[in-house]
Protein backbone atom coordinates (compact mmCIF):
# COMPACT_ATOMS: atom_id res chain seq x y z
CA UNK A 1 0.00 0.00 0.00
CA UNK A 2 1.36 3.41 -0.97
CA UNK A 3 2.08 5.66 2.04
CA UNK A 4 0.67 8.58 0.08
CA UNK A 5 -3.00 8.87 -0.89
CA UNK A 6 -3.60 8.28 -4.58
CA UNK A 7 -4.28 11.62 -6.33
CA UNK A 8 -7.23 10.58 -8.49
CA UNK A 9 -7.49 12.58 -11.70
CA UNK A 10 -11.27 13.05 -11.55
CA UNK A 11 -11.11 14.69 -8.11
CA UNK A 12 -7.86 16.64 -8.59
CA UNK A 13 -9.54 19.67 -10.15
CA UNK A 14 -12.71 21.64 -9.45
CA UNK A 15 -14.02 21.12 -12.98
CA UNK A 16 -16.90 23.65 -12.93
CA UNK A 17 -14.41 26.24 -11.69
CA UNK A 18 -11.94 25.16 -14.37
CA UNK A 19 -14.51 25.70 -17.14
CA UNK A 20 -15.33 29.14 -15.74
CA UNK A 21 -11.64 30.07 -15.56
CA UNK A 22 -10.63 28.68 -18.97
CA UNK A 23 -13.81 28.59 -21.06
CA UNK A 24 -13.87 26.02 -23.86
CA UNK A 25 -15.63 26.79 -27.15
CA UNK A 26 -17.99 28.45 -27.82
CA UNK A 27 -17.80 30.15 -24.42
CA UNK A 28 -14.33 31.61 -25.04
CA UNK A 29 -15.35 33.79 -27.99
CA UNK A 30 -18.41 35.01 -26.12
CA UNK A 31 -16.40 35.85 -23.01
CA UNK A 32 -13.61 37.59 -24.93
CA UNK A 33 -16.16 39.65 -26.89
CA UNK A 34 -17.74 41.08 -23.75
CA UNK A 35 -14.53 41.47 -21.70
CA UNK A 36 -13.09 44.98 -21.79
CA UNK A 37 -9.37 45.65 -22.09
CA UNK A 38 -9.25 46.74 -18.45
CA UNK A 39 -11.07 43.61 -17.30
CA UNK A 40 -8.73 41.36 -19.28
CA UNK A 41 -5.72 43.18 -17.88
CA UNK A 42 -7.05 42.67 -14.35
CA UNK A 43 -7.59 38.95 -14.99
CA UNK A 44 -4.11 38.54 -16.45
CA UNK A 45 -2.51 40.46 -13.60
CA UNK A 46 -4.28 38.40 -10.93
CA UNK A 47 -3.10 35.14 -12.51
CA UNK A 48 0.37 36.50 -13.15
CA UNK A 49 0.87 37.46 -9.51
CA UNK A 50 -0.33 34.01 -8.41
CA UNK A 51 2.25 32.42 -10.68
CA UNK A 52 4.95 34.77 -9.36
CA UNK A 53 4.20 33.76 -5.77
CA UNK A 54 4.48 30.10 -6.73
CA UNK A 55 7.66 30.66 -8.74
CA UNK A 56 9.48 32.27 -5.83
CA UNK A 57 9.22 28.91 -4.01
CA UNK A 58 10.86 27.11 -6.95
CA UNK A 59 14.70 26.92 -6.79
CA UNK A 60 15.12 27.55 -10.52
CA UNK A 61 13.45 30.96 -10.28
CA UNK A 62 14.47 31.87 -6.74
CA UNK A 63 18.16 31.40 -7.51
CA UNK A 64 18.04 33.21 -10.86
CA UNK A 65 16.03 36.13 -9.56
CA UNK A 66 18.06 36.53 -6.38
CA UNK A 67 21.27 36.55 -8.43
CA UNK A 68 19.73 39.33 -10.53
CA UNK A 69 19.09 41.41 -7.40
CA UNK A 70 15.35 40.76 -7.17
CA UNK A 71 13.42 40.22 -3.97
CA UNK A 72 9.87 38.95 -3.38
CA UNK A 73 7.49 41.87 -3.71
CA UNK A 74 9.62 43.76 -6.24
CA UNK A 75 7.23 42.76 -9.01
CA UNK A 76 3.86 44.32 -8.26
CA UNK A 77 2.13 43.65 -11.58
CA UNK A 78 2.44 43.29 -15.31
CA UNK A 79 4.01 46.74 -15.61
CA UNK A 80 7.09 45.20 -13.97
CA UNK A 81 7.23 42.19 -16.27
CA UNK A 82 10.17 43.49 -18.31
CA UNK A 83 12.31 43.71 -15.15
CA UNK A 84 12.29 39.92 -14.74
CA UNK A 85 15.17 38.07 -16.43
CA UNK A 86 14.18 35.84 -19.34
CA UNK A 87 15.23 32.22 -19.67
CA UNK A 88 15.61 29.86 -22.64
CA UNK A 89 15.46 26.14 -23.33
CA UNK A 90 19.21 26.02 -22.68
CA UNK A 91 18.57 27.20 -19.11
CA UNK A 92 16.06 24.37 -18.68
CA UNK A 93 18.68 21.88 -19.88
CA UNK A 94 21.16 23.24 -17.35
CA UNK A 95 18.48 23.00 -14.65
CA UNK A 96 18.05 19.30 -15.42
CA UNK A 97 21.81 18.80 -15.31
CA UNK A 98 21.93 20.47 -11.88
CA UNK A 99 19.18 18.24 -10.47
CA UNK A 100 18.72 15.23 -12.74
CA UNK A 101 16.54 14.16 -14.34
CA UNK A 102 13.75 16.75 -14.06
CA UNK A 103 15.56 19.86 -12.88
CA UNK A 104 15.32 22.53 -10.23
CA UNK A 105 12.28 24.01 -11.99
CA UNK A 106 9.89 21.08 -11.50
CA UNK A 107 11.25 18.29 -9.26
CA UNK A 108 9.22 19.80 -6.40
CA UNK A 109 6.03 18.51 -8.03
CA UNK A 110 7.26 14.91 -8.07
CA UNK A 111 8.45 15.18 -4.47
CA UNK A 112 5.01 16.34 -3.33
CA UNK A 113 2.96 14.27 -5.81
CA UNK A 114 -0.17 16.11 -4.73
CA UNK A 115 -1.80 15.78 -8.15
CA UNK A 116 -1.48 13.32 -11.05
CA UNK A 117 1.49 14.09 -13.31
CA UNK A 118 2.45 13.22 -16.87
CA UNK A 119 5.85 13.48 -18.58
CA UNK A 120 6.13 14.91 -22.09
CA UNK A 121 9.27 16.12 -23.79
CA UNK A 122 10.61 18.56 -26.31
CA UNK A 123 13.91 18.66 -28.14
CA UNK A 124 16.25 15.70 -28.05
CA UNK A 125 17.92 16.18 -31.44
CA UNK A 126 21.17 15.48 -29.57
CA UNK A 127 21.22 13.65 -26.25
CA UNK A 128 18.12 13.01 -24.18
CA UNK A 129 14.97 15.07 -24.83
CA UNK A 130 13.95 17.84 -22.43
CA UNK A 131 11.25 16.54 -20.04
CA UNK A 132 8.33 18.64 -18.86
CA UNK A 133 5.81 17.66 -16.19
CA UNK A 134 2.11 18.32 -16.68
CA UNK A 135 -0.46 18.41 -13.90
CA UNK A 136 -4.19 18.14 -14.78
CA UNK A 137 -4.66 21.90 -15.14
CA UNK A 138 -1.69 22.28 -17.49
CA UNK A 139 -2.84 19.23 -19.46
CA UNK A 140 -6.46 20.23 -19.85
CA UNK A 141 -5.79 23.92 -20.53
CA UNK A 142 -3.65 22.93 -23.49
CA UNK A 143 -6.52 20.76 -24.71
CA UNK A 144 -8.95 23.66 -24.30
CA UNK A 145 -6.61 25.85 -26.35
CA UNK A 146 -6.71 23.32 -29.20
CA UNK A 147 -10.49 22.92 -28.91
CA UNK A 148 -10.90 26.68 -29.34
CA UNK A 149 -8.85 26.46 -32.52
CA UNK A 150 -10.76 23.49 -33.94
CA UNK A 151 -14.15 25.13 -33.46
CA UNK A 152 -12.90 28.49 -34.77
CA UNK A 153 -11.65 26.66 -37.87
CA UNK A 154 -14.95 24.93 -38.59
CA UNK A 155 -15.02 21.83 -36.40
CA UNK A 156 -18.49 20.67 -35.35
CA UNK A 157 -19.91 18.16 -32.87
CA UNK A 158 -19.64 14.65 -34.32
CA UNK A 159 -16.91 15.51 -36.81
CA UNK A 160 -14.14 12.94 -37.25
CA UNK A 161 -10.77 14.63 -36.69
CA UNK A 162 -7.84 12.73 -38.22
CA UNK A 163 -4.65 13.38 -36.25
CA UNK A 164 -1.55 12.49 -38.26
CA UNK A 165 0.90 13.10 -35.42
CA UNK A 166 1.73 10.22 -33.12
CA UNK A 167 0.81 10.12 -29.43
CA UNK A 168 4.39 9.99 -28.19
CA UNK A 169 6.78 11.98 -25.99
CA UNK A 170 5.86 15.08 -27.99
CA UNK A 171 2.50 16.41 -26.88
CA UNK A 172 0.82 17.93 -29.96
CA UNK A 173 -1.08 14.75 -30.84
CA UNK A 174 -2.14 14.27 -27.22
CA UNK A 175 -3.41 17.86 -27.03
CA UNK A 176 -5.36 17.43 -30.25
CA UNK A 177 -7.00 14.13 -29.27
CA UNK A 178 -7.83 15.35 -25.76
CA UNK A 179 -9.25 18.58 -27.20
CA UNK A 180 -11.45 16.67 -29.62
CA UNK A 181 -12.86 14.22 -27.08
CA UNK A 182 -12.98 16.33 -23.90
CA UNK A 183 -13.74 19.86 -25.07
CA UNK A 184 -15.24 20.05 -28.57
CA UNK A 185 -17.43 17.00 -29.15
CA UNK A 186 -15.31 15.87 -32.08
CA UNK A 187 -14.24 12.26 -32.63
CA UNK A 188 -10.44 11.83 -32.67
CA UNK A 189 -9.01 9.41 -35.22
CA UNK A 190 -5.43 8.95 -34.00
CA UNK A 191 -3.77 7.47 -37.05
CA UNK A 192 -0.35 8.86 -36.16
CA UNK A 193 2.24 9.82 -38.73
CA UNK A 194 2.99 8.11 -42.02
CA UNK A 195 5.60 6.06 -40.18
CA UNK A 196 2.79 4.55 -38.07
CA UNK A 197 -0.08 4.41 -40.57
CA UNK A 198 0.92 4.48 -44.23
CA UNK A 199 -0.24 7.41 -46.32
CA UNK A 200 -2.34 5.09 -48.50
CA UNK A 201 -4.09 3.74 -45.40
CA UNK A 202 -4.55 7.27 -44.03
CA UNK A 203 -6.51 8.20 -47.16
CA UNK A 204 -8.52 4.96 -47.09
CA UNK A 205 -9.56 5.59 -43.49
CA UNK A 206 -10.42 9.21 -44.23
CA UNK A 207 -12.63 8.17 -47.12
CA UNK A 208 -14.38 5.28 -45.34
CA UNK A 209 -14.79 6.89 -41.92
CA UNK A 210 -15.66 10.39 -43.09
CA UNK A 211 -12.79 12.55 -41.85
CA UNK A 212 -13.96 16.18 -41.64
CA UNK A 213 -10.81 17.79 -40.23
CA UNK A 214 -7.09 17.02 -40.29
CA UNK A 215 -4.28 17.82 -37.87
CA UNK A 216 -1.02 17.57 -39.79
CA UNK A 217 2.23 19.35 -40.59
CA UNK A 218 2.25 21.10 -43.95
CA UNK A 219 4.97 18.86 -45.32
CA UNK A 220 2.94 15.73 -44.61
CA UNK A 221 -0.17 17.23 -46.19
CA UNK A 222 1.87 17.55 -49.39
CA UNK A 223 2.87 13.88 -49.15
CA UNK A 224 -0.79 12.90 -48.69
CA UNK A 225 -1.77 14.97 -51.73
CA UNK A 226 0.95 13.31 -53.84
CA UNK A 227 -0.10 9.87 -52.57
CA UNK A 228 -3.71 10.61 -53.46
CA UNK A 229 -2.77 11.62 -56.99
CA UNK A 230 -0.64 8.53 -57.58
CA UNK A 231 -3.40 6.24 -56.24
CA UNK A 232 -6.32 7.76 -58.09
CA UNK A 233 -7.87 9.44 -55.06
CA UNK A 234 -9.56 12.80 -55.70
CA UNK A 235 -9.13 14.75 -52.46
CA UNK A 236 -11.98 17.11 -53.36
CA UNK A 237 -14.47 14.49 -54.57
CA UNK A 238 -13.65 11.37 -52.56
CA UNK A 239 -13.07 12.86 -49.11
CA UNK A 240 -15.37 14.86 -46.84
CA UNK A 241 -12.66 17.18 -45.54
CA UNK A 242 -13.88 20.65 -44.51
CA UNK A 243 -10.84 22.13 -42.76
CA UNK A 244 -7.15 21.54 -42.06
CA UNK A 245 -5.31 22.52 -38.87
CA UNK A 246 -1.58 22.85 -39.55
CA UNK A 247 1.65 24.75 -38.90
CA UNK A 248 2.75 26.60 -42.03
CA UNK A 249 6.14 27.83 -40.85
CA UNK A 250 7.58 30.82 -42.71
CA UNK A 251 4.84 31.37 -45.27
CA UNK A 252 4.71 35.16 -45.46
CA UNK A 253 3.71 35.20 -49.15
CA UNK A 254 1.29 32.31 -48.71
CA UNK A 255 2.86 29.92 -51.22
CA UNK A 256 2.48 26.81 -49.04
CA UNK A 257 -1.06 27.70 -47.99
CA UNK A 258 -2.16 28.19 -51.61
CA UNK A 259 -0.51 24.94 -52.68
CA UNK A 260 -2.32 22.99 -49.97
CA UNK A 261 -5.67 24.71 -50.44
CA UNK A 262 -5.51 24.10 -54.20
CA UNK A 263 -4.74 20.42 -53.64
CA UNK A 264 -7.31 19.77 -50.89
CA UNK A 265 -10.01 22.26 -51.87
CA UNK A 266 -10.60 23.39 -48.27
CA UNK A 267 -9.33 26.18 -46.00
CA UNK A 268 -5.93 25.60 -44.41
CA UNK A 269 -5.44 27.25 -41.00
CA UNK A 270 -2.11 28.23 -39.48
CA UNK A 271 -1.35 27.80 -35.77
CA UNK A 272 1.53 28.47 -33.39
CA UNK A 273 2.42 26.83 -30.11
CA UNK A 274 5.18 25.51 -27.94
CA UNK A 275 5.63 22.36 -25.91
CA UNK A 276 5.59 23.98 -22.47
CA UNK A 277 2.62 26.38 -22.75
CA UNK A 278 0.50 24.92 -25.52
CA UNK A 279 -1.26 26.53 -28.45
CA UNK A 280 -0.42 30.21 -28.12
CA UNK A 281 -2.16 31.37 -31.28
CA UNK A 282 -4.55 30.02 -33.91
CA UNK A 283 -6.27 31.27 -37.04
CA UNK A 284 -10.04 31.47 -37.31
CA UNK A 285 -12.06 31.30 -40.54
CA UNK A 286 -11.15 34.94 -41.28
CA UNK A 287 -7.48 33.86 -41.72
CA UNK A 288 -6.45 37.32 -40.54
CA UNK A 289 -3.70 36.72 -37.99
CA UNK A 290 -3.49 34.25 -35.10
CA UNK A 291 -5.82 34.71 -32.12
CA UNK A 292 -3.89 34.60 -28.84
CA UNK A 293 -5.33 32.65 -25.90
CA UNK A 294 -5.08 35.80 -23.80
CA UNK A 295 -6.43 34.17 -20.64
CA UNK A 296 -3.62 31.60 -20.62
CA UNK A 297 -0.54 33.60 -21.66
CA UNK A 298 0.95 37.09 -21.71
CA UNK A 299 3.20 37.72 -24.69
CA UNK A 300 6.00 40.20 -25.25
CA UNK A 301 7.96 40.78 -28.43
CA UNK A 302 11.54 41.72 -27.59
CA UNK A 303 14.61 42.82 -29.52
CA UNK A 304 16.75 39.83 -30.43
CA UNK A 305 19.99 41.56 -29.39
CA UNK A 306 19.23 43.45 -26.18
CA UNK A 307 15.88 42.02 -25.01
CA UNK A 308 14.18 45.42 -25.15
CA UNK A 309 10.36 45.13 -25.45
CA UNK A 310 9.18 46.19 -28.90
CA UNK A 311 6.03 47.96 -30.00
CA UNK A 312 3.17 46.24 -31.78
CA UNK A 313 4.02 45.53 -35.40
CA UNK A 314 7.77 45.17 -34.80
CA UNK A 315 9.27 41.72 -35.30
CA UNK A 316 11.37 40.18 -32.55
CA UNK A 317 11.67 37.19 -30.22
CA UNK A 318 8.45 36.07 -28.61
CA UNK A 319 8.67 35.88 -24.80
CA UNK A 320 5.80 34.06 -23.10
CA UNK A 321 4.58 34.02 -19.52
CA UNK A 322 2.07 31.29 -18.76
CA UNK A 323 -0.94 32.34 -16.69
CA UNK A 324 -2.17 28.81 -15.96
CA UNK A 325 0.98 26.76 -15.34
CA UNK A 326 2.05 25.96 -11.79
CA UNK A 327 3.91 22.73 -12.59
CA UNK A 328 6.28 24.10 -13.62
CA UNK A 329 5.73 27.86 -13.66
CA UNK A 330 6.75 29.52 -16.93
CA UNK A 331 7.78 33.15 -16.35
CA UNK A 332 9.34 35.09 -19.28
CA UNK A 333 10.38 32.17 -21.47
CA UNK A 334 12.26 33.43 -24.55
CA UNK A 335 11.21 31.00 -27.26
CA UNK A 336 13.70 32.43 -29.80
CA UNK A 337 10.91 32.45 -32.40
CA UNK A 338 10.54 35.58 -34.51
CA UNK A 339 7.04 37.07 -34.76
CA UNK A 340 5.18 40.33 -34.34
CA UNK A 341 1.86 41.01 -32.68
CA UNK A 342 -1.03 43.47 -32.86
CA UNK A 343 -3.09 44.91 -30.04
CA UNK A 344 -6.40 43.42 -28.99
CA UNK A 345 -9.21 44.03 -31.47
CA UNK A 346 -12.51 42.53 -32.56
CA UNK A 347 -12.62 39.95 -35.34
CA UNK A 348 -15.35 38.93 -37.75
CA UNK A 349 -15.45 35.52 -35.99
CA UNK A 350 -16.73 37.24 -32.83
CA UNK A 351 -13.61 36.90 -30.67
CA UNK A 352 -11.68 39.91 -29.41
CA UNK A 353 -8.07 39.02 -28.70
CA UNK A 354 -4.48 39.98 -29.21
CA UNK A 355 -3.22 38.63 -32.54
CA UNK A 356 0.11 37.27 -33.73
CA UNK A 357 1.68 37.24 -37.16
CA UNK A 358 2.68 33.96 -38.69
CA UNK A 359 6.02 32.40 -37.83
CA UNK A 360 8.97 34.38 -39.25
CA UNK A 361 11.94 32.19 -38.29
CA UNK A 362 14.12 31.28 -35.32
CA UNK A 363 16.67 33.71 -33.98
CA UNK A 364 18.87 30.94 -32.59
CA UNK A 365 19.27 29.63 -36.15
CA UNK A 366 20.48 33.01 -37.41
CA UNK A 367 23.58 32.88 -39.59
CA UNK A 368 25.93 35.82 -40.10
CA UNK A 369 26.97 36.05 -43.76
CA UNK A 370 29.27 38.97 -44.59
CA UNK A 371 27.80 41.07 -41.74
CA UNK A 372 24.22 40.28 -42.81
CA UNK A 373 21.85 38.40 -40.51
CA UNK A 374 20.19 35.52 -42.38
CA UNK A 375 17.36 33.31 -41.09
CA UNK A 376 17.53 29.98 -42.97
CA UNK A 377 13.86 29.02 -42.58
CA UNK A 378 12.88 32.14 -44.49
CA UNK A 379 13.93 30.29 -47.65
CA UNK A 380 10.68 28.31 -47.43
CA UNK A 381 8.59 30.97 -49.15
CA UNK A 382 10.96 31.32 -52.11
CA UNK A 383 11.42 27.58 -52.62
CA UNK A 384 7.72 26.78 -52.22
CA UNK A 385 6.89 29.54 -54.68
CA UNK A 386 8.78 27.91 -57.54
CA UNK A 387 6.67 25.18 -59.24
CA UNK A 388 9.81 23.46 -60.53
CA UNK A 389 10.85 22.52 -57.00
CA UNK A 390 9.21 19.95 -54.75
CA UNK A 391 9.16 22.65 -52.08
CA UNK A 392 11.74 20.78 -50.03
CA UNK A 393 15.00 22.45 -49.03
CA UNK A 394 17.82 22.26 -46.49
CA UNK A 395 20.19 25.05 -45.49
CA UNK A 396 23.68 23.71 -44.81
CA UNK A 397 25.96 26.03 -42.84
CA UNK A 398 29.68 25.49 -42.47
CA UNK A 399 32.81 27.56 -41.92
CA UNK A 400 35.49 28.14 -44.54
CA UNK A 401 38.94 29.66 -44.16
CA UNK A 402 41.05 30.01 -41.05
CA UNK A 403 41.97 32.72 -38.59
CA UNK A 404 41.02 36.25 -39.59
CA UNK A 405 39.90 34.95 -42.99
CA UNK A 406 37.37 32.51 -41.51
CA UNK A 407 33.76 33.09 -42.51
CA UNK A 408 30.43 31.31 -42.47
CA UNK A 409 28.99 29.88 -45.66
CA UNK A 410 25.44 28.73 -46.35
CA UNK A 411 24.38 26.41 -49.14
CA UNK A 412 20.68 26.00 -49.83
CA UNK A 413 19.96 22.54 -51.20
CA UNK A 414 16.76 22.61 -53.25
CA UNK A 415 14.91 19.56 -54.50
CA UNK A 416 13.83 19.66 -58.16
CA UNK A 417 10.86 17.83 -59.62
CA UNK A 418 11.68 15.11 -62.18
CA UNK A 419 12.33 16.54 -65.63
CA UNK A 420 13.25 20.00 -64.35
CA UNK A 421 16.03 22.00 -66.01
CA UNK A 422 18.37 22.01 -63.01
CA UNK A 423 20.62 24.75 -64.40
CA UNK A 424 17.72 27.15 -64.90
CA UNK A 425 16.29 26.42 -61.45
CA UNK A 426 19.74 26.92 -59.93
CA UNK A 427 20.20 30.31 -61.55
CA UNK A 428 16.74 31.53 -60.52
CA UNK A 429 17.19 30.31 -56.95
CA UNK A 430 20.55 32.07 -56.65
CA UNK A 431 18.97 35.36 -57.77
CA UNK A 432 15.79 35.08 -55.72
CA UNK A 433 17.51 33.98 -52.51
CA UNK A 434 19.98 36.86 -52.81
CA UNK A 435 17.02 39.26 -52.93
CA UNK A 436 15.39 37.49 -49.99
CA UNK A 437 18.45 37.34 -47.73
CA UNK A 438 20.18 40.51 -48.89
CA UNK A 439 23.37 38.55 -49.48
CA UNK A 440 24.41 35.85 -51.95
CA UNK A 441 24.23 32.21 -50.86
CA UNK A 442 25.30 29.04 -52.62
CA UNK A 443 22.59 26.85 -54.15
CA UNK A 444 22.72 23.14 -54.90
CA UNK A 445 19.88 21.55 -56.87
CA UNK A 446 19.27 17.92 -55.86
CA UNK A 447 16.84 15.22 -57.07
CA UNK A 448 13.36 14.82 -55.64
CA UNK A 449 13.45 12.88 -52.35
CA UNK A 450 17.18 13.34 -51.81
CA UNK A 451 16.80 15.49 -48.69
CA UNK A 452 14.37 13.32 -46.72
CA UNK A 453 17.10 11.41 -44.81
CA UNK A 454 18.44 14.73 -43.51
CA UNK A 455 15.19 16.68 -43.02
CA UNK A 456 13.18 13.80 -41.56
CA UNK A 457 10.34 14.38 -44.05
CA UNK A 458 7.69 11.68 -43.66
CA UNK A 459 8.88 10.64 -40.21
CA UNK A 460 7.95 11.79 -36.72
CA UNK A 461 8.16 15.40 -35.58
CA UNK A 462 8.96 18.63 -37.35
CA UNK A 463 10.93 18.71 -40.58
CA UNK A 464 14.48 20.03 -40.12
CA UNK A 465 15.59 22.89 -42.35
CA UNK A 466 19.06 23.62 -40.97
CA UNK A 467 22.15 21.40 -40.98
CA UNK A 468 24.80 23.23 -38.95
CA UNK A 469 28.31 21.92 -39.64
CA UNK A 470 30.16 24.79 -37.92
Amino acid sequence: MSPKPIPYYWSSVDWPRFVADYPPPPLFDQQMARTSDDELRELQETRFLQRMTEAWAVPFYRDRWTAAGMEPGDVRGLDDLASIPTFTSEDLKRSAEALPPFGTHQTFALDAMATPLKIQSSGGTSGLPRPTLFDPVAWEVQAVQFARAFVAQGGEVGDVLQITLTNSLANTAWCASTAAMHWSGMVPLTTGSGAVTSSVRQLELAREWGTAGWVAFGEYLKILAETAESNGVDLRRDLRTRFIHTYLGVDTDGHLRRLLEDAWGVPVYDNYGTHEVGLIGYECRAQDGLHVNDDTAVLQIVDREDGRPLDDGQAGNIVVTSLHRSVPPIIRYDLKDLMHRSSRAGCSCGARTTKLSGFLGRSDEMVKLRATSVYPRAAQDTVQGDPRSTGEFLCVVDQVGEGMAARERMTVRVEAKPGTDGAALHGDMVRQLKVLFGVAVDVEVVPSGALAPLTGLGGEGKVKRLLDLR
